[in-house]
């Protein structure tokens, strides 16, 4: 996920970055471990990325954990549910898929004007940091989201946004919110990877900025026993 933001950022971290790919890629029973990669502009540290473990316990519900993070931004855990909804077609090589989701999320991170002292200047503005490092920053929230893909034999077009509200030590609240579109490849019956792209942004009392996101991620699947499907 690329984030462009301002050069002294005020914000309390996201939930979650990674969004993922195309919805609907989990039978009941299998479980799914994947993980994300991107870039974060200005934000400070400038990349990050985050892994996440899914497992279908019903055919319309999925349960999902993970952890995210940005170097010398924030590290946060999560849970949540997904609602996955699997429509098919008279053609085998084409279907669609949609979905929902919800989850909240605790850990440390957020920067109050720049953050590190050791690293920023005051601005120009006169905007100081509170002198708390990222690491002993509490911070928190929840997300919801939700996904569109229309399946193409091996490929997937899909679609995802994402809702958050968060807040940490020293920070006003800060809404982020994302839409971004792209393409899935699916690796027979084990394996998936994507690839997206869209816009993202952040705002609270103090500032608000939007900026072109990307992502890039992987996925393998498993049933219960650890058995490959």
């Amino acid at each position: 996920m690329v984030v462009i933001v301002a050069c002294a950022p005020t914000y309390a971290p996201p939930v979650r970055t990674i969004h993922g790919g195309a919805p609907g890629r989990l039978d009941v029973g299998q479980m799914e471990v994947a993980a994300g990669s991107m870039g974060l502009g200005a934000v400070p540290g400038g990349t990050g990325g985050g892994g996440s473990l899914g497992h279908a316990v019903r055919p319309h519900l999925a349960l999902e954990g993970g952890v995210d993070g940005a170097k010398k931004g924030w590290t946060l855990g999560w849970g949540g549910v997904r609602a996955p909804y699997r429509i098919r077609t008279s053609h085998r090589w084409l279907s669609f898929a949609v979905d929902g989701s919800l989850s909240v999320g605790a850990g440390v991170g957020g920067h109050n004007c720049a953050g590190d002292p050791e690293i920023y200047e005051p601005n120009s503005a006169g905007c100081y940091s509170d002198g708390v490092r990222w690491y002993h920053r509490l911070a928190g929230g929840g997300a919801m989201g939700a996904g569109a893909a229309m399946r193409l034999g091996p490929v997937s077009l899909f679609t995802r946004g994402r809702l958050q509200i968060t807040g940490a030590r020293n920070i006003p609240a800060t809404q982020w919110a994302s839409a971004m579109g792209g393409l899935h490849v699916h690796i027979l019956r084990y394996a998936d990877l994507w690839w997206s792209t869209g816009v993202g942004h952040y705002s609270n009392s103090v500032e608000g900025l939007t900026g072109m996101i990307s992502e890039v991620g992987l996925a393998v699947r498993f049933d219960r026993h650890l058995g490959w499907r």
